[in-house]
């Protein structure tokens, strides 16, 4: 076990207690010293700070909109998938292939056909009269997370469907068909067999996604960088601007000691309301 402890150290303890311990020190992360110990002065600015009040309301807001959306739509389709339908196979391949694509072909993609002027959809609402609803969708605070959680639930969502249809697929078949026998119909099937059978592997892809959705980062820079006028801003772009454009190491370090404490609060949380009874 030695090599992948050493790699798991390297990686991820060491860099984890070295950012909790620059929390406290202010450095621009460029002299060979830390500068000056602050105590919790980082994390007062922050606390002081709108626009980390901002970015936690977004990033609470696109857990709370992309999970449900994201494992409600995966455990459907893969309901539909675990039956016997024409063009299985290609249909699971299909709702996969959004996974493996590359995130950069996806935001400009996006971007695309969400574009303000000659985007596609606007083009398409355009020419079919409904001129009213044309919108900048990404430069409009309105709409621009809105528009930024779709993009991420269209991403991700075969990542869920998945482990969940995995999960289908590993259910005992005699229970299933027991409550066939007892004359269950399709819904009492689902909802009454099927869903507490799952309720594990729902739970694994809920805190999945829950996770995933507080330290997303590179889907919301790439698309916005954070604007319009923070409308989009998260946890992880707010770091990143601290630490690259401010050059402020210890507020960002901060932010992640944060970030950490949110996620792993949050992912508690989930599993103790998730968990068999």
């Amino acid at each position: 076990m030695a090599p992948a402890l050493l790699v798991l150290c390297a990686f991820i303890v060491y860099p984890a207690i070295y950012s909790f311990l620059l929390s406290f020190y202010e450095w621009n992360g460029f002299t060979p010293e830390w500068g000056d110990f602050v105590g919790f002065d980082n994390y007062a600015s922050l606390l002081k700070d709108p626009v980390f009040w901002k970015a936690a309301i977004n990033s609470i807001l696109f857990v709370v909109l992309r999970t449900p959306l994201e494992v409600g739509i995966a455990f459907g389709l893969a309901l539909l998938l675990n039956q016997n339908i024409p063009g299985r196979s290609f249909l699971r391949t299909m709702f996969f292939v959004p996974v493996v694509m590359s995130l950069i072909v996806v935001t400009i993609l996006f971007q695309r056909i969400l574009e303000g002027n000659a985007g596609f959809l606007n083009t398409f609402l355009r020419s079919a009269g409904l001129d009213s609803l044309t919108r900048m969708w990404l430069g409009d605070p309105e709409t621009a997370l809105p528009v930024v959680i779709f993009v991420s639930v269209w991403k991700n969502v075969g990542f869920s469907l998945v482990i969940l249809l995995a999960g289908l697929q590993g259910l005992p078949s005699e229970v299933i068909e027991a409550a066939k026998c007892d004359g269950a119909n399709r819904r009492q099937l689902t909802f009454r067999v099927v869903v507490p059978l799952m309720k594990p592997i729902i739970a694994i892809a809920t805190v999945l996604s829950i996770i995933g959705g507080l330290k997303v980062f590179d889907l919301v820079y790439i698309m916005t960088r954070g604007g319009p006028t923070y409308a989009t801003e998260v946890f992880a772009t707010m770091l990143y601007r601290h630490a690259f454009d401010l050059n402020e190491m210890g507020v960002a370090s901060a932010l992640a000691v944060v970030m950490v404490l949110v996620i792993m609060g949050t992912s508690r949380i989930q599993t103790l309301l998730l968990r068999e009874r």
